[in-house]
């Protein structure tokens, strides 16, 4: 997982041929501004020698960073951000989050007591009965309803770089774009606040990180977390093996989402 504390976006000017050409950059650092914009001037200079060599940018070659603002950093592996449409999103590599909005059919389902369920009960039924199928997950769960599915926290911590990991995800059903993101990004992510339209507020968009830095979104911000009181993001089904509701991460993804409100989910 990596993230920045401080941003920059600033422009760069390159030669590419017998032409001057100016470039915007968004660079990060965990340092300062004045060190992010020193990296962007270095890479500015490698891209202007990648282009004079015709030398496309080899893959992976940096760990794709997490561009949002940083709201708050709860630990080493723990990290708080604030999203391109204003929600506070848990990023942590510590814990698998299992985001599920479906389930894997299967031709036994018609002797299987699903009918009566809800889809929401189907999802919870169908995640239990393959934990023995795939013992890896661990044994230590919490299970979330939220306002479109499922959220499972898992205790062990699958890395989602690891093929093995991201099959074993695409097998759970998890969402496409989720395991995509949690592969690129290396970590897994869980919404720890409502989105803006399910609570009938004005929306917000944040193009980078550094549009957490202006008046404008500081006060569409108040209005939001006034808004998000009268709400919560998750509501506890059930737990699965040992307690681990008092690990820190834990207690703040639960205290954020307001869990023990049970409002209306958003």
């Amino acid at each position: 997982m990596k993230y920045f504390k401080f941003w920059v976006k600033e422009p760069f000017d390159i030669r590419v041929g017998n032409q001057v050409e100016t470039i915007q950059l968004l660079v990060g650092s965990n340092v300062s501004k004045v060190v992010a914009a020193e990296e962007g001037a270095l890479r500015a200079k490698v891209i202007e020698q990648r282009i004079a060599e015709q030398q496309p940018k080899p893959l992976n070659e940096y760990d794709a960073a997490i561009k949002e603002h940083v709201a708050q950093i709860i630990d080493d592996k723990n990290i708080v951000t604030v999203c391109r449409y204003g929600a506070k999103i848990w990023n942590t590599t510590q814990y698998t989050i299992l985001d599920l909005d479906h389930y894997r059919k299967g031709w036994l389902d018609i002797f299987k007591p699903l009918r009566k369920l809800s889809l929401k009960e189907r999802i919870v039924f169908k995640f239990e009965e393959n934990l023995t199928r795939y013992p890896q997950l661990g044994g230590d769960f919490r299970i979330y309803e939220t306002a479109k599915g499922i959220r499972v926290i898992c205790r062990t911590y699958l890395d989602p770089a690891e093929r093995a990991h991201t099959n074993l995800l695409h097998k759970l059903h998890v969402d496409w774009l989720y395991v995509q993101l949690s592969n690129k990004q290396k970590c897994y992510r869980a919404r720890l606040t409502p989105k803006p339209y399910r609570m009938r507020i004005k929306t917000i968009k944040l193009k980078t990180p550094l549009d957490c830095e202006t008046q404008v979104y500081e006060d569409w911000a108040k209005d939001y977390e006034y808004a998000a009181q009268q709400f919560s993001v998750v509501r506890l089904v059930k737990t699965i093996g040992r307690d681990f509701s008092r690990e820190p991460a834990i207690e703040y993804h639960d205290q954020m989402a307001n869990l023990t409100r049970g409002c209306k989910l958003a």
